[in-house]
């Protein structure tokens, strides 16, 4: 098979893949013997993402792996829809469902082959020779007879710097998020405890906090509330306009808008309440890290019994000084049982939950201080955002031919 373009540029050649690749077949019977400590399997890949974020661990693995380099290709063979290939800057384990692929020959640039790997053309031809229904997988001899068309090799050199150059970017703002976010900690310790400009101090249940600051229950100045399931057999209670939250919904800090809806009918026949705007969700259980988590509902929500409510009374607390003291004590909260002993929270738990509260005027300005960090982290995930569009639509165009001529 070979990756037709409408109108081949001057001087692009045809190729066979293994004509500028070749696949590393290094095998690692005992990861854990191995003498590498990293671990790279397809759940560390990310999709459409050219760099590897995160790693496991090879004590973690048994079974044959492969052994990858320092800049070797890891192409996720299984399922190949994901679009899972990244660049190793490591030498490691890698899982047996992906290929380690190296450039090679004189016809390839090889900066610019992981870059022709992510591009819409060869993935179009690798979801084309998947094979199997339940877990399509790619055979090297098939992925190695396809033929693609490429640039010349200076050509080649252009593109991969451009493109790499855009990766760099991303890279770097990536690490001033990280620097953010560090910074933010900090603050949360310090403005959480020792508050804006105060100079005496009191001994409290919680450690030493301002004088004029008070330690209160939850229950002191929210409403907790929790929700429930409507019958999921009765239709007439589901795909409605109402939003109702679960607690694996907590994955930012504010929601806008919710994966299932139920009816004014599910509301009318259940115990359900509708949580206004700005109130703070903590989920009570679920999966993984789940549990501990709060977020802010921005738009008025029901939620199941996985989750607590926090309505605040306007005139005692600020729902984002709860919101900012919750986050930092996620730990901590998480961790907290019931009188029977038993992991994970209710609302019991929840309402007893004592905060150090300051006035509501330095709640806002304590809270004001963290929104900046929090939009300008923000603002660099959108910039990563529009960076990665960015390159992508440049890479397809650019290895289409579209744009070769104005490099």
């Amino acid at each position: 098979m070979t990756s037709n373009l409408k109108n081949v540029p001057p001087n692009w050649q045809k190729v066979r893949f293994d004509e500028i690749a070749q696949i590393v077949t290094d095998r690692i019977e005992k990861p854990v013997e191995s003498g590498l400590s990293d671990y790279i399997g397809l759940e560390h890949l990310d999709t459409d993402c050219i760099r590897i974020k995160r790693f496991g661990s090879t004590e973690d693995v048994d079974a044959t792996k492969f052994l990858c380099k320092k800049g070797d290709i890891i192409f996720g063979k299984r399922r190949a829809y994901l679009r899972k290939l990244a660049v190793s800057d490591r030498e490691a384990v890698v899982s047996a469902h992906s290929m380690v692929l190296r450039p090679t020959g004189d016809k390839i640039y090889p900066d610019f082959l992981p870059c022709f790997m992510q591009s819409s053309i060869f993935w179009k031809t690798a979801h084309s020779i998947s094979e199997g229904s339940m877990s399509p997988t790619i055979k090297w001899k098939t992925l190695a007879a396809q033929e693609f068309w490429l640039p010349s090799i200076e050509e080649q050199k252009k593109i991969s710097e451009l493109l790499w150059s855009i990766e760099d970017n991303i890279q770097k703002t990536e690490k001033l998020i990280e620097t953010i976010e560090i910074l933010k900690q900090g603050l949360l310790n310090e403005l959480l405890t020792k508050g804006i400009g105060h100079t005496r101090f009191k001994d409290s249940e919680l450690g030493r906090i301002p004088e004029e600051w008070e330690v209160k229950k939850i229950k002191d100045f929210c409403d907790v509330k929790t929700g429930t399931t409507p019958s999921t057999e009765n239709q007439a209670y589901w795909n409605g306009n109402i939003r109702w939250m679960s607690s694996g919904e907590i994955n930012k800090k504010f929601i806008y808008d919710t994966e299932k809806k139920i009816t004014e009918e599910a509301v009318q026949n259940s115990n359900l309440k509708t949580h206004p705007t700005n109130s703070v969700m903590i989920a009570l259980n679920g999966q993984g890290k789940t549990r501990g988590s709060v977020a802010i509902i921005k738009v008025p929500t029901t939620c199941n019994q996985s989750l607590a409510c926090l309505i605040p009374d306007e005139h005692l607390a600020d729902y984002l000084y709860i919101y900012y003291n919750l986050q930092n004590r996620y730990l901590e909260i998480r961790n907290y049982t019931g009188n029977n002993g038993r992991e994970g929270l209710n609302l019991t738990i929840v309402k007893n939950i004592k905060i150090a509260l300051p006035p509501l005027e330095e709640q806002n300005r304590i809270r004001n201080i963290f929104n900046l960090l929090d939009n300008s982290i923000q603002r660099n995930y959108e910039n990563i955002a529009k960076l990665s569009s960015i390159r992508k639509k440049l890479s397809n165009k650019l290895i289409l031919g579209d744009l070769i001529t104005e490099l």
